[in-house]
């Protein structure tokens, strides 16, 4: 990737750096590209937010039906 010009594919670019899927090599010339480029800073930032959200959705999902599953026998234990 040129350091000048935004990737083919930024928005799947984006995605690979932030999770740590884009070899080492790639991320570097990425790092120098969206630290010099709005569209892509702009993207990576949308890009990280959403994942933030969509990781702490799953988490309380995910604590959501733990405290659910919890309380299930005693509620099933109540009503016998």
């Amino acid at each position: 990737m040129e350091v000048d010009r935004c990737p083919a594919d930024p928005d799947e670019m984006v995605e690979m750096y932030l999770v740590g899927r884009l070899p080492e090599e790639q991320s570097a010339l990425f790092e120098d590209h969206f630290l010099g480029c709005p569209t892509c800073s702009e993207r990576l930032q949308f890009t990280d937010n959403f994942i933030r959200a969509a990781r702490h959705a799953t988490e309380r999902s995910r604590a959501a039906a733990a405290r659910a599953e919890a309380i299930a026998p005693r509620t099933d234990a109540n009503i016998a």
